[in-house]
């Protein structure tokens, strides 16, 4: 049950918006964004209408942590569940609880930076064939192997947004943080995997444009340790057979850009080793790990049993 301890602001002439957060497992830092959304600067004519959580599997003193927090944010909506239905579950919840015109979705581990909510709601709102919007994800560098072959892997993935973007072929994005016009919202299936990119192409299906805002930046947790990073990139490639499946077109992602236009993803992938030189070292480690995540992944689609769904949270995810 939604528990929220004023009832929501009257808006009257203004662009109303709401953010929705998943938690699972934990709450931690889930005060400190809120305290980030609710503190940040809009631009004029916009209004924060309600921040929604959805808390999944949490324990006791996570709870207890949780509904502290709605004695500090007015505006905090609190959803619980007793046990982890999956992130698509959860989005469907907030879908079915949100109110205005634009749905800002932010992991719970995510931290966005200041102005970039701002800069979200700036894109979006200037172009009503814009859907989606997107940010740019910013790791923290984690050192060794797998922190090289991370560094290579999220700049191959913001300059392949960027790219995209600037040519108008864009339909996919990551979703640590984005932004979506409540026209272009279209609930998730509740086996969806990749549930920012499954948005990202119902809506670019359904003739929204999808962008990249390269100058909204936000942070996020990674793996530590190689093994969860190839686990972690199973799924993602499953979740994108899945999206093909359901929505008829695959994201367009650095990967399937080397497939299916090779000389632009070429292209992109030179780029973005220009950009980090040293990453050139970690390129061989980053393909061969891919080859094995997508052969896993490939053996996944082949089974009729539900897969990656609820996400087995080990390590920290990206």
């Amino acid at each position: 049950m939604a528990q929220r301890l004023v009832p929501p602001q009257q808006l009257h002439g203004e662009t109303a918006f709401s953010v929705g957060i998943c938690a699972a497992d934990h709450a931690v830092g889930i005060d400190d964004l809120i305290d980030t959304i609710e503190h940040e600067s809009y631009p004029p004519g916009f209004v924060l209408n309600e921040i929604i959580v959805v808390a999944s599997g949490l324990d006791l003193s996570a709870r207890a942590l949780l509904k502290g927090s709605l004695n500090r944010h007015p505006k905090m909506i609190l959803i619980e569940e007793p046990t982890r239905q999956g992130k698509a579950e959860a989005i469907n919840r907030i879908i079915d609880h949100f109110g205005g015109e634009f749905l800002v979705l932010v992991n719970s581990d995510a931290h966005p930076e200041p102005g970039s909510l701002s800069r979200l709601l700036k894109v979006i709102s200037r172009d009503s064939t814009v859907g989606l919007v997107s940010a740019s994800p910013v790791i923290q560098n984690t050192g060794g192997i797998t922190g090289g072959v991370l560094k290579l892997m999220w700049e191959a993935h913001n300059q392949c947004l960027a790219t995209l973007n600037q040519a108008e072929q864009n339909n996919h994005c990551c979703d640590e943080l984005i932004i979506i016009r409540a026209r272009a919202l279209k609930k998730l299936p509740n086996d969806a995997v990749n549930d920012g990119a499954y948005l990202a192409g119902a809506a670019h299906r359904a003739g929204y444009t999808i962008s990249f805002c390269n100058e909204a930046k936000v942070r996020i947790d990674v793996p530590e340790r190689f093994g969860d990073l190839l686990r972690q990139r199973r799924r993602i490639v499953y979740g994108h057979v899945q999206i093909l499946r359901s929505v008829g077109e695959s994201p367009r992602t650095l990967e399937s850009m080397l497939i299916n236009k090779p000389r632009l993803g070429l292209s992109i992938l030179i780029r973005s080793l220009a950009r980090s030189p040293e990453s050139v070292l970690f390129l061989p480690v980053a393909v061969v790990g891919e080859f094995f995540s997508v052969t896993r992944a490939a053996v996944d689609t082949l089974t009729i049993t539900k897969k990656h769904v609820p996400w087995d949270r080990v390590g920290h995810r990206a």
